[in-house]
């Protein structure tokens, strides 16, 4: 029960993130992301199909650069497994996992090791 109000709360904060990220984002921003989606419609951490969610390799407020640069761009899940929160953040909203596609790629190719996953992405993830 803890658990799905935890997982509650964190959609919500993520849903939250990412309606301020359109208002503050390049004009370009919101049409690229659909576009990413649209071709990379499941998490490439772990497969699932809903509340797929763009996130930057590097981050967009160390490299604003690069934020409309496909190739920083991966596609991760705030569905049950919430790769973007766990994986892409390290389980903190205020860090990022500098690995984020080592990591995601391991999760990928070994379900069964995403919990272990996690913990490593959360022992690597750096403050913003």
């Amino acid at each position: 029960m803890v658990s799905k109000i935890r997982h509650g709360l964190r959609i919500l904060r993520s849903t939250f993130r990412e309606t301020v990220k359109r208002h503050t984002r390049s004009p370009k921003w919101a049409k690229l992301e659909k576009e990413f989606v649209k071709h990379n419609p499941l998490c490439a951490a772990c497969g699932a199909e809903l509340r797929i969610q763009v996130h930057h390799i590097q981050p967009y407020h160390l490299h604003p650069e690069l934020e409309l640069e496909p190739k920083n761009l991966i596609q991760l899940c705030m569905g049950p497994n919430e790769c973007h929160f766990l994986l892409g953040h390290g389980a903190s909203w205020k860090a990022y996992s500098p690995s984020i596609v080592s990591l995601a790629h391991s999760a990928r190719n070994d379900p069964v090791k995403l919990k272990k996953t996690q913990e490593k992405a959360k022992k690597t993830r750096k403050l913003e």
